[in-house]
Parts: structure tokens; sequence; C-alpha cells
């Protein structure tokens, strides 16, 4: 059987509305990073902390990006999946130096940012992966 293009469209596609959400939410974390007045009591946290908060950045472009360039519609899937992968990646390694920003007027806003950002992606990142790897699944299963 063969892949039903728009059901694979769907599935690798991020509607507009959670896109631009974790766009500005992710902007308005990187502004504070570099901008705003966060303190670590870590020398040298926050410009680790920088780097892999631009690194969450580039891997949500690719989580969001548009996969139509990509011909086959299971590489377009697998695709998908690399890219969640890549972003749970990315969260867990911002996660980690997050705990250590604890001071400076904005900290609060900061892991309040952090949060939010967190928790859009923890609400789409598994229905999103369950739904690919469904659709991957039906595919091996018909060809076996």
């Amino acid at each position: 059987m063969a892949f039903d293009a728009e059901v694979v469209h769907s599935a690798v596609t991020l509607d507009t509305a959670t896109r631009q959400t974790l766009r500005t939410q992710w902007s308005s974390l990187m502004e504070l990073a570099v901008w705003g007045e966060i303190k670590s009591s870590q020398i040298g946290l926050l410009p680790k902390l920088r780097k892999r908060v631009l690194d969450l950045g580039e891997k949500l472009r690719s989580y969001a990006g548009d996969r139509r360039w990509i011909p086959h519609p299971r590489e377009q899937i697998k695709n998908a999946l690399s890219g969640s992968l890549q972003v749970r990646e990315a969260l867990d390694k911002v996660a980690e130096l997050v705990q250590g920003v604890d001071g400076g007027n904005e900290c609060a806003a900061f892991h309040s940012g952090w949060d939010a950002l967190r928790r859009i992606l923890e609400v789409d990142i598994a229905p999103r992966e369950a739904r690919l790897v469904s659709l991957l699944d039906a595919q091996y299963q018909e060809e076996v």
C-alpha cells in the first residue's frame, strides 16, 4: 500500500498556530538568555545556556519545517521523527542548564518562558510521534 500523500503531509506538518507559538516562545527565551538580566552562580553557565538555546531554536526550525521537498512519503515521516528526537535531546540539554539560572531581575521571567516552551513541546511531541510511528507501522505490516 502506498502512503496517502495528504495523510502524510498532515502528520509531518505542524499547524500554523503551534508553529507561531513555538517561534514566539523560543524568540522570547532567546532574548532573555542573551539580553536579559539573568545570573548564575556557576561560572561559564550562561554562555553555554545561550548556545544550547540557540541550538534548540535550530532544532525547532527543523521540527516545524516543511518536508514537501522530500520526495518519498516514508522519508518525510522518518525525517519528522528524527526532528522530533533532536528536539527532545536539545530540550534535555537546555533543561540541565536552566536549573543553574538562579539570579537576576529577569530570572523568574526566564524560568516562566522556559516552562511555557517546554510544556508546549511536551503536549505536541508525543502525539505527533505516535501518529508518525503508526503510519510507518501500517506500511510495514502491509509489506509483510
